[in-house]
């Protein structure tokens, strides 16, 4: 922020916000309602400023390894936000439960293990963010007491390994970051009813049921992410993950580490297909060929990581066949990117007789990315030739391909020096 909108900000709010360093100064209100620490200091400097009243904060944010007293949480009587990022926190008092007044609560990249039952007493709270508490080993059993809440961010929670059953009947949950669903158990059906869901990230372990959790009704969700974590890769697509069906409205997916190696068919043909904006394939997997996916027509950035079995790329990718004569593929492609896919060694080209199929490629591509595909020879000069939408190409990690086209003086530099931005 320049120095001259932070101090027009200071000046705006200075009858409401107080910030305190590492001294105790700093201050911009000798009677704030919005307390925030900016940096590490002990707590007598930190809590001792005397024109600070605890209990009539409406806000107290903390981004520092700041000492927590103990006696916080019975102070901020008043409090709406709390925010205690990254303060070393072992352990929640049961005292959170009094803060009756709290919309948001943030307690992520603390090392507590638990959290204490109190917690759901906080009838009001819309936002709870544990994220990156790498410790927390359960949710609290009560949970179904925070019925108001909308947003669960609780992603990089590695020990969190059971999502308790009173989740599912939080009918306000707008967005869940990471929920478990394990082989043989009915964990999917707490989402049945979680129909005001817009993001969910779900880790898969073994074969599931879909069914149970109803996702075709989730009509307000854009965006999902499926982990698979299930270790053993199929010939075929898995029929449980085949006979999914997906939200109707879905704008953004993740498939994480799919266990198939052909993608499910209702990629390009359910009706959540004309929404899809964003679409990220990654590993490690052994997909080896991909649907139609030029079908998908309001794609505007797809990304391949770690897609180790793709060792060719045909020009089917692109929609070039000869059963077309008249169509576009990937209309509104801007973003392109493939990463870490080691054993990808062709990429096919259009040849001259494909110029006499009528098929507009990607006429929308603003960026190709190419990193980490070292096995990769060339690219496909006659596509990008025709793509003059295309405005920056990066290539990095690629041997091959850095020979052949680096610098300006590769053999091949001519067929991509039409493009504005190369950087490899």
């Amino acid at each position: 922020m320049h120095d001259i909108v932070h101090d027009f900000a200071q000046f705006l709010t200075k009858n409401e916000c107080h910030a305190l360093d590492g001294t105790g100064r700093n201050s911009s209100s000798e009677r704030p309602r919005h307390l925030t620490i900016l940096e590490e200091g002990t707590e007598e400097e930190m809590f001792s400023s005397p024109v600070v009243d605890f209990g009539r904060l409406r806000s107290f944010l903390t981004f520092q390894r700041v000492v927590v007293p103990q006696n916080l949480f019975c102070s901020l009587k008043c409090a709406r936000t709390l925010t205690l990022h990254y303060c070393r926190l072992a352990e929640i008092p049961a005292e959170i439960g009094r803060l009756i007044h709290l919309r948001h609560l943030n307690l992520s990249a603390n090392r507590f293990i638990t959290l204490p039952e109190a917690i759901c007493d906080l009838y009001y709270l819309e936002t709870l963010d544990i994220s990156d508490c790498y410790e927390l080993s359960c949710l609290p059993q009560r949970i179904e007491g925070l019925v108001h809440l909308r947003h669960l961010f609780n992603s990089c929670t590695y020990q969190l390994r059971q999502i308790p059953q009173g989740l599912g009947k939080l009918m306000s949950l707008c967005s869940l970051t990471r929920f478990i669903a394990r082989s043989n158990s009915d964990d999917l059906a707490i989402l049945k009813d979680l129909n005001q869901l817009e993001s969910l990230r779900v880790e898969i372990e073994g074969e599931v049921d879909f069914g149970s959790a109803e996702l075709e009704k989730k009509v307000n969700m854009r965006e999902m992410s499926l982990f698979f974590s299930f270790g053993v890769h199929f010939i075929e697509t898995p029929s449980y993950i085949e006979s999914m069906e997906p939200p109707p409205k879905l704008e953004r997916l993740v498939l994480g580490g799919y266990p198939g190696v052909q993608l499910p068919s209702w990629l390009v043909t359910k009706s959540h297909a004309n929404n899809l904006t964003r679409l990220i394939i990654s590993g490690p997997s052994n997909i080896s060929s991909l649907p139609a996916l030029w079908k998908l027509s309001s794609l505007r950035e797809l990304e391949f990581v770690r897609v180790g079995k793709l060792e060719y790329l045909g020009k089917e990718f692109f929609g070039v066949t000869k059963a077309l004569h008249e169509n576009m593929a990937f209309r509104n492609l801007r973003k392109l990117h493939f990463e870490d896919c080691d054993n990808w060694t062709r990429w096919e080209d259009t040849s001259e007789d494909d110029e006499e199929v009528a098929v507009s490629i990607m006429p929308s591509l603003e960026k190709l990315k190419i990193r980490g595909c070292d096995k990769l020879e060339t690219l496909p000069h006659r596509i990008l030739g025709r793509i003059s939408s295309l405005k920056k190409l990066n290539i990095w990690g690629c041997s091959k391909l850095r020979d052949r086209y680096s610098d300006k003086t590769g053999d091949d530099w001519k067929q991509i020096s039409h493009i504005p931005q190369v950087h490899i």
